[in-house]
C-alpha cells in the first residue's frame, strides 16, 4: 500500500466502527456494564470524529511479524489451493452508516482473513482445527459489510520446521442469525457513539 493509498484508507475508516474492532465493541462486563475495551474504542472513535484524524495505534513486534509475512502466507495459500485471491478494499455496510470492513483478500465467492500469529498461538489453532472464537465477530462483520457468505481463515507460521505444516485453513460461514446479531450490536454501539458526540458538542 502506497502512502497515498494508506492515507485514503485511513480517511475512509476515520470515526467509524470497523470489523477489526468488533470484538472491542462487544466487550461487556459480567454485570452488563461496558468493558474497558468498549469504552476505549468509543473514546477513540469520538476523538476521530471531533478531530478528523485517525488515532494512532502502537504496532507491536507480533503485529510487525504479521504484516511482514502476510503476502508470503497468501502465496502459500495459492500454492496449496490453486485459488488466486486479490487485495480487498474498504466496504461500507449497505444500510448501517459508519460501519465497514476491510478484508485482507477476496475471492469471487468469499473473503480471506490472514493471520500470522506467534508459534504457540498457531499451534493451538491448528490443533483445535476450527476458526478461533476471538476472530468470529470480525469475520461475521466482514460478511455483513461486504455482502459475502463466508470468510476463509488463513493462519501461517514460517517458523514451523515442516513446510507442509505451516498453513492452517478453516472456513467461517455465519448464519443469518449471527449476521443479525452483529448488525444489531453495531447499531447499538454506533447509537451510543452518536449520543456521546451530541453530548460533547452541545456541552461545548
Amino acid at each position: 500500500m502506497t502512502p497515498d493509498e494508506k492515507a485514503a484508507w485511513l480517511a475512509a475508516r476515520c470515526g467509524k466502527l470497523t470489523a477489526s474492532r468488533m470484538n472491542d465493541a462487544l466487550d461487556f462486563r459480567k454485570d452488563g456494564q461496558p468493558g474497558a475495551r468498549r469504552i476505549k474504542l468509543l473514546h477513540e472513535l469520538l476523538a476521530e470524529r471531533l478531530t478528523g484524524y485517525s488515532v494512532p495505534h502502537v504496532v507491536t513486534d507480533a503485529m510487525e511479524h504479521g504484516l511482514e509475512y502476510e503476502a508470503e502466507a497468501v502465496d502459500v495459500f495459492v500454492g496449496m489451493t490453486g485459488r488466486e485471491p486479490k487485495l480487498s478494499r474498504f466496504y461500507e455496510h449497505p444500510t448501517i452508516e459508519n460501519f465497514g470492513a476491510t478484508p485482507d483478500r477476496e475471492l469471487d465467492d468469499g473473503l480471506l482473513e490472514v493471520k500470522c500469529p506467534t508459534s504457540a498461538t498457531f499451534i493451538q489453532w491448528k490443533i483445535a482445527g476450527v476458526v478461533p472464537e476471538q476472530h468470529k465477530a470480525q469475520m461475521t462483520a466482514q460478511c455483513a459489510c461486504a455482502g459475502r457468505g463466508w470468510v476463509g481463515f488463513v493462519a501461517y507460521d514460517p517458523r514451523i520446521k515442516t513446510e507442509r505444516q505451516r498453513l492452517f485453513l478453516a472456513k467461517h460461514v455465519p448464519t443469518a442469525a449471527e449476521i443479525k446479531e452483529i448488525e444489531d450490536a453495531a447499531r447499538s454501539f454506533l447509537q451510543t457513539l452518536d449520543l456521546m458526540f451530541a453530548q460533547f458538542t452541545e456541552a461545548a
